[in-house]
């Protein structure tokens, strides 16, 4: 299926987004598949060759769910999840997008420890709820209103990192219990790096 055939059968609203992904507006080579409800409101994938690792979640994260926690390899668009609205509500919102990025070998998360035995692994550039980013965060810190007691760069071999974005007011959502922002977000700062190249292959899966 050609990019142009593909990008009419998106929801007008992602299709800024899915053009960005496509013409490789980052800046570490990576895979990235990005799934989410086209206009008959069917699943439908993006593949793109992207020029940078997003920063995302680990494979074993969980998102806090109406039904409880559920892995974020299992989220598809369209399922529901919490997420805040701008007063700092907690509310229930449906999935708008889910990614799935390649990562080297190599590749390095945060492993973060909250005092009140909350825990995460996250890529380094990934925001918080409150616009930091995970690896600039020192001991010491406040993170959802609990002290982070240790934070350490760990090897990550699963291959993949994960990220989703709710729909909602600030696309926030809850990884293992800790509010965390979204990089699938239009707002977000992490897709509107300088182009290096424009190498893509995108399909419907």
């Amino acid at each position: 299926m050609s990019d142009k055939k593909f990008l009419d059968g998106v929801n007008p609203e992602r299709r800024e987004f899915l053009e960005k992904v496509t013409k490789g507006a980052f800046i570490i080579p990576t895979v990235i598949s990005i799934m989410m409800l086209n206009q008959k409101l069917n699943l439908t994938t993006a593949n793109a060759e992207s020029n940078m690792t997003v920063p995302c979640l680990s494979a074993e994260t969980l998102i806090s769910t109406p039904d409880g926690n559920v892995s974020i390899i299992a989220l598809k668009p369209g399922m529901s999840v919490f997420t805040l609205d701008l007063n700092g509500n907690k509310v229930v919102m449906p999935v708008e997008l889910v990614s799935k990025a390649s990562v080297p070998g190599d590749h390095s998360l945060c492993h973060l420890v909250l005092e009140d035995g909350r825990e995460l692994f996250v890529s380094p550039g990934h925001p918080t709820a409150d616009a930091r980013e995970a690896g600039d965060l020192i001991p010491g810190d406040m993170l959802d209103g609990a002290v982070l007691v240790s934070i350490e760069k760990v090897q990550y071999e699963a291959g993949h990192t994960y990220d989703l974005l709710p729909s909602g007011e600030t696309g926030f959502y809850f990884a293992n219990g800790i509010p965390m922002g979204s990089t699938l977000s239009p707002d977000s700062k992490f897709f509107i790096r300088k182009v290096v190249r424009t190498e893509s292959e995108l399909y419907s899966g």
